[in-house]
């Protein structure tokens, strides 16, 4: 596993047990990407809210932030291709 931080992009998505905001995946990346393919991937998240967990589409992301403030992922996390 990595450490340090690393670039990539945070989705936020709308959790469809609780209806807040509060459902994020990280995606880490080397560069930028399009659009188009972030939200073409499936990723693993969990709510903060209501602690929901499960799969999201990143077409139904309701914002995609670009960051140099990722921390590394560990094996397992992020997207699920």
């Amino acid at each position: 596993m990595k450490t340090g931080k690393t670039q990539g992009y945070v989705l936020t998505f709308r959790c469809i047990n609780c209806g807040k905001h509060g459902v994020l995946a990280q995606y880490p990346s080397d560069g930028m990407e399009s659009e188009q393919r972030i939200r073409a991937r499936i990723y693993q998240v969990s709510c903060n809210s209501c602690g929901w967990t499960g799969d999201a589409c990143g077409l139904s992301a309701i914002r995609i932030s670009h960051t140099t403030e990722l921390k590394a992922r560990a094996a397992g996390q992020g997207p699920r291709l």
